[in-house]
């Protein structure tokens, strides 16, 4: 009986730590699905004269991309399509790492009635995916923290951690000054 107790304790404290190794498989697997559909995108682009796909499933029939990966975070796996003209992050500063970083497109989107389409409906196609999943993630990715703030565009850089800047902090929580150790110097003989 005392086993079974002990080992009940030790299962019961190895699930937090089996949750966290399933959800960074998970994270690491949004990173490589989002980042093989943006360079899908830039791959069609180029060959299409910078003509957006239409669907995942385009971009499989076109041999760009192997298969239409689905949304690891989320059970449903539907991703946000990024449309032109969309707002990329809404309420956010910008993409760090990227001079300028601005969130929202340039692109413009045109409607107009056509055979095809519904009367008036955006014509076009997607220029990025994101994750639909609201949680809050173990990584940091260009500077974001939620998963649907991880947003795949082609050409974008894909910076996992904190961004590095002129001066970083010592481990005990100070920067460096021109005085400390640490800060680099030169010397001339």
């Amino acid at each position: 009986m005392a086993a079974v107790a002990v080992m009940m304790i030790m299962l019961a404290a190895a699930v937090p730590s089996w949750r966290y190794v399933m959800r960074n498989d998970a994270e690491e697997e949004l990173i490589f699905r989002g980042g093989e559909i943006a360079d899908a995108i830039a791959r069609f682009q180029r060959r299409n004269g910078n003509a957006l796909p239409p669907s995942l499933e385009v971009l499989v029939k076109g041999k760009f991309l192997r298969r239409p990966y689905k949304d690891p975070m989320t059970k449903h796996g539907r991703w946000r399509f990024i449309r032109p003209g969309e707002v990329v992050v809404p309420g956010a500063p910008g993409i760090p790492g990227m001079p300028g970083g601005t969130t929202t497109t340039t692109t413009t989107t045109t409607t107009r009635p056509s055979a095809f389409p519904q009367p008036g409906m955006t014509l076009g196609g997607f220029q990025g995916v994101a994750s639909t999943s609201t949680e809050k993630s173990l990584r940091v990715f260009n500077g974001r923290t939620r998963y649907n703030e991880w947003v795949f565009l082609p050409g974008q850089p894909r910076v996992v951690g904190r961004p590095v800047g002129p001066a970083m902090p010592r481990p005990g929580g100070a920067f460096p000054t021109p005085r400390s150790p640490s800060f680099p110097t030169t010397t001339r003989p």
